[in-house]
């Protein structure tokens, strides 16, 4: 027998054993039903590690690897992987994301950065020549595809950092997509949401959709193409999705509905590794992803809010929403004007950062009116409603990984591979309309991303794992957690399901302020006093995106989950 057939032969026996071990026998580690008040405050807890995910099979996937032996590496892949089986709505093998590592014996902190990129035959005047369609192309169309990423981040980080293989760390999702689950009402609502869009590009016929109908709330999901999928692909490697079979049938479906991407730009796709940025908050330490990431923002708008003694003014003070909602303006302005690609532009990083930047923001903010105009650091971005999915892990030797993954809008494009069973994203939306600037539209660019997962350290350790989903809100909604924690006292679940708002500016004006309903309503009036244009949400909206944080309690020696009822968010320790 060849070396080759005896390689053949022994990938054939792991599978089948893992198959077995994750698909035929009864689970070995259930986890605790979601408490029944989702939108209480309701900290999950473990003293050895955790995951927090946005679906309850997905925590289940990451604690099976851990309580194998494999490391927060190897369990946030298998989380990942799980979810493109139980949230396929939001994230996948079709779309991309970011991930930032802490490898605890070494002390370090790394990112793996595995966004989509656009194809080789892009160019810049792409969407504008479409004119009135152009919408349409940016979001339903083969143009709006980028090249997918996941796959070849989940492998990076796995072959430099991980223990497990990918045939292990993909079992559970494989097992998912078999036997499947009943449908939540965030699922359901989600599908009747985008039905339109799915009923366009997948047809009636589509896993997406039940009897050519969305799926109601206790409807059982299963996905038998995603399956053999995710199974052939953890028998023959990621090369498979980049260069083979799997790869020609992505081509043709983006080609089909008029897109550029050809099998050169999937077999040239690289993930890559960069450093992080460093940033402080008060007495907080913060690790987040770098440009085309908005972790920059999100520090630039702590470094604002590092002026004012919010304590005092308390969380649901007129005080504190207008001068935070100003402050998220202004680091709108920056964002519009500096974000891209740092592979084609360069972004003033260091000046976006110093403490002169921040102080001059600060003093530009009037506590007595809205600014009549927000302007970049020295002078566009619109804002889009994507939408993707979090993660945090932490295991026994205390590595962990924060890591944001995304399709863009739910149900991505909407476009499925013949036979596939997964979803491609239209991430190329996120360039900006103009046909210049930094997040222009460009071959092999990366668009701009809103994403920002974090690691927080105090006095040199890590304290706090935390990310989100939700398009342009992300990062502000990042910052308002880590103020409720650190300003207000608030505990995780308590920090993560506090009341949000949101705001913007866009080519230098005011935007509306998005407040959830639970601020009290003379706070709303006062806001209005101000100038402040209000549109009021619905309690817990997802608009809002769906936090995860994982914080270490050393004094009382537990880890604390706390999972975002916004979306079917959920943590489980041990």
């Amino acid at each position: 027998m060849s070396k080759f057939e005896l390689y053949e032969l022994y990938k054939f026996f792991l599978i089948a054993l893992f198959s077995w071990l994750f698909c035929c026998r009864p689970h070995q580690f259930k986890i605790s039903p979601p408490p029944a008040d989702r939108h209480e405050p309701y900290e999950y807890t473990g003293q050895k590690a955790m995951v927090v995910a946005a679906h309850p099979l997905a925590v289940e996937a990451g604690l099976k690897i851990l309580k194998t032996g494999g490391n927060a590496i190897d369990a946030a892949i298998a989380t990942a992987c799980a979810l493109n089986a139980a949230e396929p709505f939001a994230s996948g093998i079709g779309g991309g994301g970011f991930m930032i590592i802490y490898l605890s014996e070494r002390k370090k902190v790394t990112v793996i950065n595995f966004r989509e990129k656009a194809p080789l035959n892009f160019y810049a005047q792409i969407f504008n020549e479409k004119g009135e369609e152009a919408p349409v192309w940016r979001t339903l169309k083969g143009t709006a595809v980028g090249v997918p990423g996941a796959l070849a981040g989940w492998e990076l980080a796995l072959r430099r950092y991980g223990t497990k293989s990918l045939i292990e760390v993909m079992q559970p999702a494989i097992e998912i997509a078999k036997k499947g689950f009943p449908v939540s009402e965030t699922f359901s609502a989600i599908n009747k949401e985008e039905y339109e869009k799915i009923l366009a590009n997948a047809g009636e016929n589509t896993i997406y959709l039940k009897e050519g109908l969305p799926y109601e709330p206790g409807d059982l999901f299963r996905n038998p193409e995603l399956a053999e999928t995710l199974q052939l692909i953890a028998q023959r490697g990621i090369e498979i999705f980049y260069q083979g079979e799997i790869a020609r049938k992505i081509v043709r479906a983006v080609q089909e509905k008029g897109g550029l991407m050809t099998l050169e730009d999937l077999a040239h796709y690289r993930a890559v590794e960069v450093e992080p940025l460093r940033g402080q908050y008060r007495e907080a330490e913060i690790y987040t992803i770098p440009p085309p990431g908005s972790g920059l923002h999100l520090l630039q708008l702590l470094n604002i809010a590092s002026f004012w003694p919010l304590s005092e003014w308390g969380l649901t003070s007129s005080r504190y929403l207008h001068h935070l909602t100003e402050a998220m303006r202004l680091v709108f302005a920056d964002r519009e004007a500096f974000l891209g690609d740092p592979d084609f532009i360069d972004i003033p990083v260091d000046k976006l950062l110093s403490p002169k930047s921040a102080q001059h923001k600060a003093n530009l903010i009037r506590p007595d009116r809205v600014l009549m105009e927000y302007l970049p650091e020295n002078s566009p971005i619109e804002t889009k409603a994507g939408n993707t999915t979090h993660l945090c892990v932490v295991d026994e030797k205390g590595n962990a990984v924060a890591l944001t993954q995304s399709i863009n809008h739910f149900f991505g494009s909407g476009i499925i591979p013949e036979g596939t069973g997964f979803i491609l994203n239209n991430t190329l939306d996120d360039f900006a309309s103009s046909d210049s600037g930094p997040n222009s539209p460009g071959p092999g660019r990366r668009p701009a991303s809103s994403m920002a997962p974090l690691l927080l350290f105090k006095k040199g350790k890590l304290k706090l794992i935390l990310g989100s989903p939700g398009g342009t809100r992300i990062f502000p909604t990042l910052a308002e957690i880590i103020i409720n924690l650190i300003d207000f006292g608030l505990s995780l679940d308590a920090a993560i399901e506090a009341p949000r708002f949101f705001s913007y500016s866009q080519n230098g004006q005011i935007r509306p302020l998005n407040l959830e309903p639970r601020f009290p309503l003379e706070i709303i009036k006062e806001l209005e006093s101000l100038g402040h244009k209000i549109t009021l949400r619905e309690p817990y909206d997802k608009y809002f995106g769906g936090a995860q944080g994982i914080m270490i309690d050393r004094a009382r020696n537990l880890i604390l989950g706390g999972a975002d009822s916004r979306r079917d968010g959920f943590g489980q320790g041990y």
